[in-house]
């Protein structure tokens, strides 16, 4: 296996024409019924037209998901995303893992894989500011599943909720406005869940338990290049 640089196409545009297609298939036969007459409720009606547009709707949806959301080579690794992108570099990475929080004596899997790395502030110098705010909003059911599994019943979760006016790095570097607010959430994050950077599942082109193993193998291939 020779790593050059490896695309990891997102599962959530799987299916993206399948989905148009049939979304315009229903509302051509829901129009086609209503000219002939057809008679049907009210009701029966909105529900076709709602169908229709959902369908088509969902089908868009894929299709504006980038064709890649991830890329690896043995330099780095760079998150996709429509609204902008994040990297760091193999050497920044300390584990990487599926997520897991308690549910009574059990641990429970989270639909992310986990990067834990060493220093935030190279992803805090090139995440674009549409995909820090993007990510701090879609990542909050993760933190308020963490803040309910993870601390002691009773505890204040308010110190998480407060919005940052800067954040000062381990090297003295300070930062302010979106990217603190990110910055903080990936801390807030790290202590709970033990990670920096979450990418969902759906991004991911086959399953978190193949792709965590999959990408250990890439990762000691890399290692395997840099010595030659």
């Amino acid at each position: 296996m020779t790593l050059k640089e490896l695309a990891i196409q997102p599962s959530a545009r799987r299916d993206a024409l399948t989905f148009c297609v049939f979304g315009v298939l229903v509302f051509a036969v829901t129009m086609f019924l209503f000219l002939s007459g057809f008679e049907l409720p009210q009701a029966a009606w909105a529900i076709m037209y709602i169908a229709s547009a959902s369908l088509f709707l969902l089908g868009i949806a894929k299709l504006v998901e980038p064709p890649v959301s991830l890329m690896i080579s043995p330099a780095q690794i760079r998150y996709e995303h429509r609204r902008g992108s994040w990297q760091f570099d193999w050497d920044n990475l300390i584990r990487f893992d599926i997520p897991r929080t308690h549910r009574g004596n059990e641990l429970e899997e989270l639909p992310y894989i986990g990067f834990r790395l060493k220093d935030i502030e190279p992803v805090l110098d090139t995440i674009s500011p549409r995909l820090a705010v993007y990510l701090v909003s879609e990542q909050r059911h993760l933190l308020v599943a963490a803040l309910r599994r993870e601390l002691p019943p009773g505890s204040d979760y308010t110190p998480f909720y407060d919005i940052p006016t800067s954040y000062k790095t381990s090297s003295g570097k300070v930062y302010r406005g979106v990217q603190a607010l990110f910055a903080v959430r990936c801390e807030q994050l790290r202590e709970l869940l033990g990670y920096d950077l979450y990418v969902p599942a759906s991004a991911l082109d086959r399953p978190l338990d193949e792709f965590c193993p999959w990408l250990q193998e890439v990762q000691s291939h890399r290692h395997q290049v840099d010595q030659r």
